[in-house]
């Protein structure tokens, strides 16, 4: 087993009903009900071949309650279709009587997708995998599977009811997604080629200062060049004034300022934050120094300078592994998305290093770009929880699973 985790390997599919959780969650434009980007479908297509002697059961979420995205996978069911072909279907419905029967009709070589996981109550509560293994959602389809596969890597930080549920009472393994992020992590955290850049931005502050402290305390990033919202928490923690409009984005921003001040005072030969910052004026980029921001309290920084994003691009020449988390910028928002790019096609550039893109955002516009880095994660959030060293609510059930067959 790697990682004290079953494997698809690890198990005869042949003939088999498989049930498999994955995150496919994708950016969607709800005019035309249409998905922005399919990379997380696309990089489905591993674990699908392995499985392709069995009938597979595909369960998944999109958004969450309250937001825009929030929505169902018919989207993304016309999506697999046109990577997969007809052997996809899809039905709209999760654990009732529609379901159960397009389940137990269901033939080797099919491939049925279900409904939003998201949209039952019982996917978001609370509970230890036994408690909600008892849900009536996991008690009605388990009888039905034979096996479960975990291929949800951008989902592994979450002990939601369709990620753990189902190890408690069906054989259990992760899925190749999972196991080709598993390994890249380990690549560049046990035993990477140095020096180890960083570049973190994006927002997400609390976390990606646990992100920060974590690889600095633990000597994995020799350098980490900082943008997004955590630029502006730790400006502001070296003594530079960023101004109220561009602390009202981060919640709690007084509260975070102490350990911003700890971080820079203890590691400021290794973080490299912006010289300058790309304001937003009425849509309109104007770059001007760092310094500057507290003259200019009616304009957000936006994305860093155009001086900033050349000064990390040098950098990056240097190095023999890089990773990516979190965009630079608005960068939704052309021309604030220049910061990104830069890093991006910096990354792309240095073809000694080994590069690695994690999140949504990044990796989704890395393939727009259609740069050739080594490795796009499917997840984050994911790959951000495992950096802070913390335990991944996935990854343990899988073990545990693991030791009880």
């Amino acid at each position: 087993m790697k990682y004290n985790i079953k494997t698809i390997d690890d198990f005869d599919v042949k003939g088999k009903k498989v049930l498999v959780r994955v995150d496919i969650n994708s950016s969607i434009n709800r005019k035309d009900n249409i998905l922005m980007n399919t990379l997380r479908i696309e990089e489905l297509k591993p674990t699908l071949e392995a499985l392709k002697e069995a009938a597979v059961v595909i369960i998944a979420h999109q958004g969450r309650e309250g937001k825009k995205d929030f929505t169902s996978l018919k989207p993304h069911s016309e999506a697999m279709k046109k990577l997969y072909g007809d052997r996809v279907k899809f039905v709209d419905c999760v654990h009732g009587s529609s379901a159960v029967n397009a389940i137990k009709s269901l033939t080797p070589g099919e491939v049925l997708l279900l409904e939003n996981v998201r949209f039952m109550a019982e996917e978001t509560m609370k509970g230890t995998p036994e408690e909600l293994a008892k849900t009536h959602f996991v008690q009605t389809l388990a009888p039905l599977f034979d096996l479960f596969v975990c291929d949800a890597w951008g989902a592994a930080h979450r002990g939601q009811t369709s990620l753990v549920g189902f190890t408690e009472v069906l054989p259990s393994c992760m899925g190749k997604v999972f196991e080709g992020e598993l390994d890249i992590m380990a690549k560049i955290t046990e035993n990477p080629q140095r020096p180890v850049y960083y570049a973190i931005g994006g927002a997400k502050v609390e976390t990606k200062f646990k992100v920060v402290k974590n690889l600095l305390d633990s000597k994995k990033a020799d350098k980490i060049l900082v943008c997004g919202l955590l630029q502006n928490i730790l400006l502001q923690g070296a003594g530079i004034e960023i101004g109220a409009i561009n602390k009202k984005p981060i919640k709690n921003f007084e509260e975070y300022l102490p350990t911003a001040k700890d971080i820079m005072n203890k590691y400021k030969d290794y973080i490299v934050l912006p010289t300058d910052l790309a304001l937003n004026i009425k849509k309109e980029r104007k770059d001007i120094p760092a310094s500057e921001l507290k003259n200019n309290p009616d304009y957000p920084s936006n994305d860093i300078g155009k001086k900033t994003a050349e000064t990390y691009a040098n950098i990056l020449k240097e190095a023999g592994t890089i990773v990516s988390n979190g965009p630079a910028g608005v960068f939704e928002i052309p021309p604030f998305d220049y910061g990104s790019k830069a890093i991006l096609k910096a990354m792309a550039a240095n073809e000694k290093a080994f590069t690695v893109v994690g999140g949504g955002e990044m990796g989704g516009l890395c393939q727009d770009l259609k740069l050739p880095v080594d490795f796009i994660s499917t997840g984050g959030g994911a790959m951000l929880a495992y950096l802070t060293g913390k335990k991944l609510p996935v990854i343990e059930a899988l073990k545990e699973a693991a030791k009880r067959s």
